[in-house]
């Protein structure tokens, strides 16, 4: 006899579930010790799922990966999108521009003190600085919400040069992914006597930054 609709619904819940903690248990592993640190075994075990699981699902490790980044890296570009959009048409370019570093940064604001954000925030911050073939998984997306931002340069600065349009998009990413990567040099070079964790002091220190910097290079 076939399933009912109760018992095909309690196993598509179950399924989504098993995948929910693949997915979270990858990204809080990748995030703590690296794609290459981590085996399967161990995502499965700390899923408290069976090791053929995340062949079931995601067709392997690669794919795994690459779906724990484009979970967050989605919502989080889309809501960038939206915010780029509406900025202010007119007024000091200044502010304009601090509209723009706003666009890209609130959302990482919005999300900060969540576990699996943080988690997220940590990893990307170490794919950045990690020369790795695994980066070409999603690299698409990245660079598709970069070109629209270095678009908005472009168009708020039309007489830079390529080289310090590109040079300010990339320093506020660096900036960005420091700040919301809870990497504790904060907390280890003023002794404890600064907190990290403080989001809203440490994204304004941010938006200041990156506002001045990005000003000052391209000749706002």
């Amino acid at each position: 006899m076939a399933a009912g609709p109760a018992v095909g619904g309690r196993r598509a819940a179950g399924r989504q579930d098993r995948r929910r903690r693949l997915l979270d248990s990858a990204e809080e592993l990748f995030a703590n010790r690296g794609y290459f640190g981590v085996s399967v075994r161990e995502i499965t075990d700390h899923a408290g799922t069976r090791l053929a699981a995340v062949s079931e699902e995601f067709e392997g490790k690669h794919e795994l990966f690459r779906a724990v980044v484009l979970r967050r890296i989605r919502p989080l570009n889309e809501d960038r999108r939206q915010r780029l959009a509406a900025r202010p048409a007119g007024g000091h370019r200044v502010g304009r521009l601090r509209a723009l570093v706003e666009a890209f940064v609130e959302p990482m604001r919005e999300r900060a003190g969540d576990p699996g954000w943080d988690n997220y925030f940590r990893l990307i911050a170490q794919q950045a600085n990690a020369g790795q073939p695994i980066r070409v998984l999603f690299a698409d997306d990245f660079n598709a919400i970069a070109a629209e931002f270095i678009a908005a340069l472009r168009t708020l600065f039309p007489d830079a040069t390529e080289a310090a349009i590109y040079d300010a998009y990339l320093h506020m990413v660096a900036a960005s992914l420091h700040t919301y990567s809870n990497n504790l040099r904060m907390v280890s070079l003023s002794r404890g006597r600064i907190r990290g964790d403080d989001v809203d002091e440490r994204h304004r220190a941010l938006v200041v930054f990156v506002t001045g910097g990005i000003a000052e290079l391209v000749g706002g």
